[in-house]
């Protein structure tokens, strides 16, 4: 019976959870200017970070490095 109702228990949170697509909770696209060129990033939601990411960076840039520049400035707006 424990068992039913843990696999129960899983299927109803996941049925929640693919109801909710990152795209819910994009905002406009946000432009940071560094000194290698813009970084445009898809900030989320204002309560967490985990999704920012950069959509546009300049070629000499790495992507972990612009990304990294997306959640700083998705924390920084957080904090407001």
């Amino acid at each position: 019976m424990n068992k039913f109702l843990s696999l129960s228990l899983l299927g109803a949170t996941l049925a929640l959870v693919s109801a909710c697509t990152p795209a819910d909770f994009e905002t406009d696209p946000v432009t940071l200017t560094t000194d290698m060129g813009d970084v445009v990033c898809q900030l989320y939601s204002n309560n967490s970070v985990m999704l920012d990411r950069a959509i546009h960076m300049p070629h000499a840039m790495h992507v972990g490095e612009a990304d990294a520049l997306c959640r700083a400035e998705g924390e920084r707006r957080m904090k407001k």
